[in-house]
């Protein structure tokens, strides 16, 4: 055999060894995968339950339509074991496939769980191969966690979807909440003297209810997700919710929103609704004495009327300086909310010792140690500009229009 021709065959016998090698030896099928969008866990009842975790798998034959029957588009599955793997493989026996968290969109964790710590949780979340990282993480308030992917949902077939889409929604208009994935709650727990940061969620109505089609079939839905706060850690552990101007205050010092509404009440039954928008957060620490650092929040944002109740001339530039005036001051008292709930929890979820250690990282090495002692006496210093940039169609209200005629 020729030497050009031992080398071919050399070539040959080299690509065939490859082929054979190539594949993932732990591959499974296509048609052999359950494929799971989301995943809840609640406390189990004993340490050989500890954790008992239900996984919403889609039924692709109702989702395509080709060969629907009718039924549910997911099926609920549930498993119990010492840990979220045993408890997959107890779930996993009851299904005909392999359960696959590839594509798995959430994360419920229960209140009661979450007060307890969630350490061992994300260790696994982050280890296992198949989660994604960028995987959204929830709180379920007050409830079972099992109860959030129960819900039967109007917009979208799979419920999991559709709380990753109102979550969205909101954000981007009207709500506080905002995208937290488990890279989020992870770096979270490990910022020292940090903490986590989670969206809750909870059933609106009856859970129960909400589990069959019927739920869809109403005027009037018998239960709905809704988000509900934002859920804050001491490092791993659930200390409280934040609401209201306390959770609007906490999304804007992260610089979350770039959009949201506000609401001036000038008494004598007068008010007015506004959309703030192109808004940006900034903090920064001066942290020359990292003992005693003064932390400097600033919000630039632009305002535009949306509703107003008065019979002010709002084409005069006197009153919209006032209002500008006014709308900062109800920022300011949002941020400011927020800061004295992180500080009496003493949490530093506002991350004030990231901003010091940018400041001055020499001064902050000496005092990471110590810093739940310093935190929660750092001086704040909020700052809020406002421009009321328009007023929408109109120079004057309704009321203000029939008093002049």
């Amino acid at each position: 055999m020729g030497r050009p021709v031992l080398k071919l065959w050399k070539l040959l016998m080299v690509s065939v060894l490859l082929l054979v090698v190539a594949g993932c030896w732990d591959s499974v099928e296509l048609n052999k995968r359950a494929i799971v969008s989301g995943v809840s866990i609640d406390k189990g009842p004993s340490e050989e339950k500890k954790y008992r975790v239900s996984f919403q798998v889609v039924i692709a034959d109702e989702i395509t339509g080709k060969n629907s029957r009718g039924n549910a588009p997911v099926a609920l599955y549930k498993g119990s074991g010492r840990s979220i793997y045993e408890a997959l493989g107890n779930a996993s026996r009851q299904s005909a496939r392999i359960l696959s968290l590839g594509h798995a969109k959430v994360i419920i964790i229960s209140e009661e769980l979450a007060r307890e710590g969630i350490r061992d949780l994300m260790d696994i979340f982050e280890r296992e191969s198949e989660m994604r990282l960028s995987t959204l993480v929830f709180v379920s308030r007050g409830q079972r966690a099992e109860d959030i992917l129960s819900v039967m949902t109007i917009f979208g077939k799979i419920p999991a979807n559709d709380l990753v889409q109102k979550l969205e929604t909101g954000n981007r208009s009207f709500g506080y909440n905002f995208r937290i994935e488990v890279d989020d709650v992870i770096r979270g727990i490990l910022a020292k003297e940090a903490g986590a940061i989670i969206n809750g969620v909870i059933v609106k109505g009856d859970p129960e209810a909400g589990e069959s089609k019927a739920n869809l079939e109403g005027i009037k839905p018998k239960a709905i997700l809704k988000n509900a706060g934002l859920a804050v850690f001491k490092q791993d552990k659930l200390m409280a919710f934040q609401d209201g101007i306390e959770g609007m205050g906490l999304s804007l010092i992260h610089n979350k929103q770039s959009e949201y509404p506000l609401f001036l009440d000038f008494g004598n039954n007068e008010s007015a609704s506004f959309s703030m928008f192109k808004v940006h957060t900034s903090v920064k620490a001066n942290a020359k004495d990292p003992e005693h650092p003064d932390i400097y929040i600033n919000v630039q944002q632009q305002a535009a009327l949306k509703a107003y109740n008065g019979a002010l001339d709002i084409s005069k530039s006197s009153v919209l300086r006032n209002w500008e005036k006014l709308l900062s001051d109800e920022t300011r008292k949002e941020i400011d909310a927020a800061v004295k709930v992180a500080m009496r929890l003493n949490s530093d979820y506002i991350r004030f010792n990231e901003s010091v250690e940018r400041n001055n990282p020499k001064g902050y090495k000496r005092v990471k140690d110590r810093w739940e002692s310093i935190f929660p006496h750092c001086k704040v210093h909020i700052r809020v500009n406002t421009l009321v940039r328009h007023t929408e169609m109109r120079t004057r209200s309704l009321r203000s229009s029939e008093e002049m005629e």
